[in-house]
Order: structure tokens, then C-alpha cells, then sequence
């Protein structure tokens, strides 16, 4: 069953999210691990000292092309649309912006996705089970990180063995305090980083401007996942959401007039978002409750659902049952959703070009993809349920589609 011509395909290894690593690298060492953009072509210079990679969490291209007019983009030296990795998701995005990796490779693909050694669903970047309030809760049953995520950074220790200074500034609340680092998926990932946290999006900034200060040659990696948090509380239209947008972007701006010249500074995204609604939410085990019975169970007995999300719901099924759920799913969700084999998608190239036995090992078999505002879900009360009035993780241009703002001090 091919995919509708109405999905924004991910561009791997060209003007797409995993190239922005080796770009970044190409830029600061003069040569690139895996796929970078073509430097003229994006009006980046042919080397530079100090980069700045700001991360923009949700700020896809139509919030761009919304916010145009900023005096922040008449500074740039080019604004161009690439693409989001599929699925398009934070936790995706996070893991291949501190690796290096693209999700081909590490395998991170989702918020909830399944763990093989534990036969369970799990939220990575939470590093708990699938569904748990707290945090960390892995740690208590002895599963180490490493088996989630990857062994550190390549691509931070490769920055470092040519004197460039990786700076990680994010949040302070992702900081993991000693105590909780061996359950800190951010102790791992940027473990060969600076780590400075910030309290507000001006500390943000203000923190970027003292490392460039600092740091003869730096990488400074500033997430921002403030927007983001807004969109999925109150929908992506939202006045709160087009205020937050307007005033992160002058602190930017303000920022980037305080750089040392010379400074490259990137603006992108690690995905858009797209509306949905609680009360409009389809739940496929509502919809079709024979639906359990074709699906695999976890070790705590319970059907392997929800990985992914509510706009890439992945559902893993009984051998011999994928091509019967994919189908009795189309037929249900018609105008709706559209239900694949994750292994057609795959051999389509959309995971990346040859995805890794990692991936392979995680993903299920068939995914429901949403058309434009609709939801698709798994319930389970109290544990699974879909409150949210923006999201993402699909194939939808609103989803898929993000920018590359090139600036220079």
C-alpha cells in the first residue's frame, strides 16, 4: 500500500535534520562524518571558529513563514526549508543533534517505544516504562542506559579532539543532579559536553553569549523546548504560542548583535506540529476491541500499544497478524488515518537509508499515520490518553517541514 502523495517524505542524507551534525562538524574541522549540506548552496561559510546551533522545538516552517517579517530574518543570510527525520519527534531529533547518529542508526525513534531486553514499552527520554508519572524508574530494574541509548558522543568527542568546546544549554530542570545522573538519558548523550542550564529563554542566551565569549572554538547546542510545551497545552494557533514565538526570537536577535564576529549561528527546528483534539480522538482498542487479540504482549502480560503517538501510532502484532491489522485498521480509519507496514516504510527509505538492526529491533510492525487534526490512539485510563490540543510524530507538511535560518555575528 504506497503512501499518499500528500506526505512531506523526510529528505535523508539531503536537506533534512540528519545532515546538520556534519554540517555543523564541516564547519568547525573542515570535514564531516556522515551527510552535511552543501555549504554554498546554504550560504554558510567555508569554515568558522564558533557555531551555535539553537534549537527550536516545534518551530516548524509555517511558524516561520507566520513570523517572517522578523527583523531576526532580514539579518539572515539565507532561510531555507528542509525536512524533519521521520518519525518526526523530539526524542529522535535530541538523540541524533548530541550523537551525531541519525535515527537510522541509534534507533530512538519515538517518546514510547519498545525495549527488547525488557519486552516492554518505555519512554526513553524519560527513562521510564511507558505511561509512569516519574522519572528514572528504569534504573530500578537494573537496565543501564546504554541499552537505550548511545554510548556517549561521537560527534562531541570528535569537536573535542579538534579543540572545539561542545556546550550543551538547556534546561536546568534536564541537568541531572550526581545523584541521578546513571538514570539521566542527558549525562549520557552529552557526557563529552559542557552541560549549563537556564531558568529562562534571555538566561538562555545569556549563557550562549558568555561561551562564545569564553571559547575560542565552540559548538554551543541551545534547546529550547519552551514553544513546543505551548503548542501541545493550548494548539499551535494559539495567541500564547505566536507571543512566545515573537519574543524568543528578539532575544535572538538581541543575542546574535552580542556574538564575536564571525559567530555562524543556525535556527532549525526538530519538527512542526499539528492540531488535533481530545474530544475528536479515535482509540483503536475502542474501535475495534478484537483488535488486542492480534497484538503481541509485553512482559507485564499487557498488549505492546501505544509506541509512538497519537499522529504515528505504532502497534506491535502477533507473527503472521500485520498485513489483518494493517488492513482491518484502513477500513476503520477511512478519512481518517492511513494504516502501513512499518517494514514497507522502512524499505521506502523513510527511517533513513539501511536502518540499523537497533531500529529494526524496536519498531513495530504496522503504524497508523493521521491525516491533517485527526488523532489516532490507544486508551487505557489513567495511563493512555490523548489530552493534548497540538502534536506531532507524522508525515504531514505541518509536522514534517522545518527551517534552517543562517546568521552570522
Amino acid at each position: 500500500m504506497p503512501l499518499a502523495q500528500h506526505w512531506r517524505v523526510p529528505d535523508s542524507g539531503g536537506r533534512c535534520f540528519d545532515a546538520l551534525p556534519g554540517t555543523v562538524e564541516a564547519l568547525l574541522t573542515g570535514s564531516a562524518h556522515g551527510p552535511a549540506l552543501d555549504h554554498p548552496a546554504f550560504g554558510l561559510p567555508a569554515r568558522a571558529d564558533r557555531v551555535a546551533l539553537v534549537y527550536f522545538d516545534a518551530f516548524g516552517w509555517r511558524f516561520l513563514e507566520r513570523h517572517g517579517d522578523h527583523p531576526l530574518f532580514r539579518r539572515a543570510r539565507t532561510v531555507e526549508r528542509i525536512t524533519s527525520q521521520f518519525p518526526s519527534t523530539t526524542a529522535a531529533h535530541v538523540t541524533t543533534i548530541h550523537t551525531g547518529l541519525p535515527l537510522a542508526e541509534h534507533g530512538v525513534y519515538e517518546w514510547f517505544v519498545l525495549e527488547p531486553t525488557l519486552d516492554r514499552l518505555i519512554a526513553p527520554l524519560l527513562f521510564a516504562f511507558a505511561g509512569d508519572r516519574e522519572r528514572g524508574t528504569l534504573g530500578a530494574v537494573g537496565l543501564p542506559l546504554r541499552a537505550v541509548f548511545p554510548d556517549g558522543s561521537p560527534f562531541y568527542r570528535r569537536l573535542g579532539a579538534a579543540d572545539v568546546a561542545p556546550v550543551v544549554i538547556q534546561p536546568s530542570a534536564f541537568n541531572p543532579l550526581p545523584a541521578t545522573a546513571h538514570v539521566a538519558p542527558t549525562a549520557l548523550l552529552a557526557a563529552e559536553a559542557t552541560l549549563a542550564g537556564f531558568s529562562t529563554i534571555d538566561e538562555a542566551f545569556e549563557q550562549l553569549v558568555a561561551a562564545a565569549t569564553r571559547e575560542p572554538r565552540l559548538f554551543a547546542n541551545v534547546y529550547l523546548p519552551h514553544v513546543d510545551e505551548l503548542m501541545h497545552q493550548h494548539g499551535p494557533d494559539h495567541a500564547f504560542v505566536d507571543e512566545a514565538i515573537e519574543w524568543t526570537l528578539d532575544l535572538l536577535d538581541e543575542a546574535v548583535g552580542r556574538l564575536p564576529a564571525g559567530t555562524v549561528v543556525l535556527l532549525t527546528a526538530d519538527h512542526g506540529m499539528a492540531p488535533v483534539s481530545p474530544e475528536a480522538t479515535v482509540y483503536v482498542n475502542q474501535l475495534w476491541p478484537e483488535l488486542s487479540g492480534l497484538l503481541r504482549s509485553g512482559a507485564d502480560g499487557k498488549p505492546l500499544a501505544p509506541a509512538g503517538s497519537c499522529r504515528d501510532l505504532f502497534l506491535h502484532t502477533l507473527p503472521g497478524q500485520a498485513e489483518a491489522v494493517r488492513d482491518g485498521l484502513a477500513q476503520r480509519l477511512q478519512g481518517i488515518a492511513e494504516a502501513h507496514l512499518t517494514a514497507d516504510l522502512a524499505a521506502g527509505g523513510l527511517f533513513g537509508p539501511s536502518p540499523s538492526e537497533r531500529l529494526l529491533a524496536r519498531l513495530a510492525e504496522v503504524v497508523v499515520l493521521p491525516l491533517h487534526g485527526e488523532a489516532v490512539y490507544w486508551h487505557e485510563p489513567g495511563r493512555f490518553e490523548q489530552r493534548f490540543l497540538g502534536q506531532h510524530g507524522g508525515l504531514t507538511p505541518d509536522e514534517m517541514d522545518i527551517p534552517l535560518v543562517v546568521l552570522e555575528a
